[in-house]
């Protein structure tokens, strides 16, 4: 009989009649699961990583809960990736020297922080313009010098 169809009268009449008592099994830990189910792939822990896809830094804040939309944990937005994958994903195309970042995820967020500066700069300006305050003197690229004297030497 299994432990589950046994309730507690009869557990203890096994008991009783000099028989052991049946012991829930314990649950699976999750990890176990895990390399259980990565060897049935033929992988082992070592060849894989976990990637956030869009990457944590990528996506928006909520004011609210103070989490990221979507949540950092959410298993919809966590894939398994190889590591070689998850490097190329993470840094870019390339061997050992990365030509470009472009379309990787560090890539993205420097252009990211490149582009919230540049608005960030662009609000300081017209919030300046619509309080009055005078627009700062922009450099001039040519360098200032005194006119070529003529027929004097």
């Amino acid at each position: 009989m299994a432990a589950a169809a046994l309730d507690h009268r009869q557990q203890d009449r096994l008991v009783d009649a000099g028989l052991p008592a049946m012991k829930k099994r314990k649950a699976i830990p999750d990890r176990v699961k895990l390399i259980a189910a990565l060897r049935r792939m033929g992988l082992t822990i070592e060849q894989v990583q976990f990637d956030h896809n869009p990457a944590l830094e990528l996506r928006p804040i909520d004011p609210e809960t103070g989490d990221t939309i979507p949540p950092a944990n959410s298993p919809d937005h966590i894939d398994l990736l190889l590591i070689t994958e998850h490097k190329t994903k993470t840094f870019g195309r390339g061997g050992d020297k990365r030509i470009t970042t472009a379309g990787s995820d560090i890539g993205n967020i420097k252009k990211l922080r490149h582009l919230t500066k540049d608005e960030e700069a662009f609000r300081r300006r017209l919030l300046a313009k619509a309080e009055g305050e005078p627009e700062p003197k922009k450099k001039s690229r040519w360098p200032s010098r005194p006119f070529g004297k003529r027929g004097r030497p």
